[in-house]
């Protein structure tokens, strides 16, 4: 019965359904400890700066994972890459999640991202190449709306099981259970070399891609990466209503990834960015409250914040659609991850401020962070070619 409801379905919705959900599994395992640092604080003993490092080795090895396996997904395609990246990652959250010292904690954590790297790179290539042209902006707005879903996860699983901190980081090995529908995935067409490229040439490209994407990285983690601390220890925010907030704000999130995509395919993607930017800039010293403690004011302003971030996938729809399938897997998993990379070491950095210093110097350091983080977003819109065609570079 299963295979007689697959195989009616179009290829594109399945890819667009796998790819969304292991998306989704790959931010929740990301997301998830930031939860229960005081479980890694007794258990490890680690303070808040060691804490941010393990966060950030998520962070850094996607980085590597997204280099590596963006280039193997172009050679032997996306599928078992998809498959790789998934298996791995959630594999890893269980090793994470009884991890018997710090050392195979941080180890497992850095391996964990390598493939969280891979599965981004190959999910969100598959599905877009595989999504009808008049819907390519809107499927891309759904696989990426699996932040949002995988973020609000981890807040009403919290409010569930997080009483019980090794169950809770246990959950994260659940995307498991999406190997068996991979298996009967259809590999796109487009996923192979047809020609040999000459990556060097798309070198001012990538630079842009992956300065607007490190801003992005930064504002959400400067924010996300930080706000249980800052809801628990600033606002004195309770644990239900935290895990509430964030879910809702994330439902919200994934919501606007999809309208944010589907607006795509009729209106100009830059134009779309700014109108983010602004939420972002609007929201952030609300959401981070820098002029009152009152806890409706930040909740109000996170929500509006997460919204706003919704036009995170047109970066990575404007990189697919400038360069040609044969380098489009390595160009998107470099810049996303390289990304994440910068938004990882943002947060180490912000972990060792709160720890030096005061609650009060972390608010301040977030929005300094957030608004820097923005302003790279804009200068990357700003610069980016105004061709929507593919330039294909043939190698000598």
């Amino acid at each position: 019965m299963f295979k007689i409801i697959f195989y009616s379905m179009k290829q594109y919705i399945h890819s667009t359904i796998i790819s969304t959900l292991a998306w989704a599994g790959n931010i929740y395992d990301l997301l998830l400890l930031t939860y229960v640092f005081p479980f890694f604080e007794k258990t490890y003993g680690l303070n808040l700066f060691s804490f941010s490092i393990l966060f950030g080795f998520g962070l850094i090895g996607r980085a590597i994972g997204g280099s590596y396996f963006g280039r193997l997904a172009d050679k032997i395609g996306r599928k078992p890459v998809l498959a790789i990246g998934t298996s791995g990652y959630a594999l890893f959250q269980l090793l994470l999640a009884f991890a018997p010292n710090v050392e195979i904690l941080f180890v497992s954590r850095f391996l964990q991202g390598i493939f969280m790297g891979a599965q981004w790179t190959a999910g969100t290539v598959i599905a877009y190449e595989n999504a009808p042209l008049s819907l390519k902006g809107i499927i891309t707005g759904i696989v990426q709306s699996g932040y949002g879903i995988g973020y609000a996860l981890t807040g009403i699983t919290y409010v569930l099981v997080g009483n019980d901190p090794r169950i809770f980081l246990l959950t994260g090995s659940l995307p498991l259970v999406l190997l068996p529908y991979m298996k009967l995935l259809k590999e796109s067409k487009n996923s192979s070399y047809t020609f040999k490229p000459r990556y060097k040439d798309y070198i001012a490209l990538l630079l842009k891609a992956t300065l607007g994407m490190s801003g992005m990285f930064v504002a959400y983690f400067a924010v996300f990466g930080n706000y249980t601390i800052i809801a628990e220890e600033y606002l004195h925010m309770g644990s239900t209503t935290l895990g509430l907030l964030l879910f809702i704000s994330n439902i919200g999130l994934a919501i606007s990834f999809i309208l944010f995509g589907r607006l795509a395919d009729r209106i100009d993607k830059k134009k779309l960015i700014y109108i983010g930017v602004i939420g972002l800039l609007i929201s952030l010293p609300f959401a981070v409250p820098i002029f009152t403690k009152e806890i409706v004011v930040s909740e109000i302003g996170t929500m509006i914040y997460a919204f706003s971030t919704g036009f995170w996938p047109l970066m990575p729809l404007l990189l697919a659609e400038a360069v040609p399938s044969e380098v489009r897997g390595l160009l998107s998993g470099l810049s996303y991850n390289i990304g994440g990379l910068v938004g990882g070491i943002s947060n180490i950095v912000l972990g060792l401020i709160a720890t030096l210093y005061s609650i009060n110097a972390l608010v301040d350091a977030i929005n300094f962070f957030g608004f820097s983080a923005i302003a790279l977003v804009l200068v990357s819109i700003i610069k980016w070619p105004k061709t929507k065609t593919p330039t294909v570079i043939y190698s000598s």
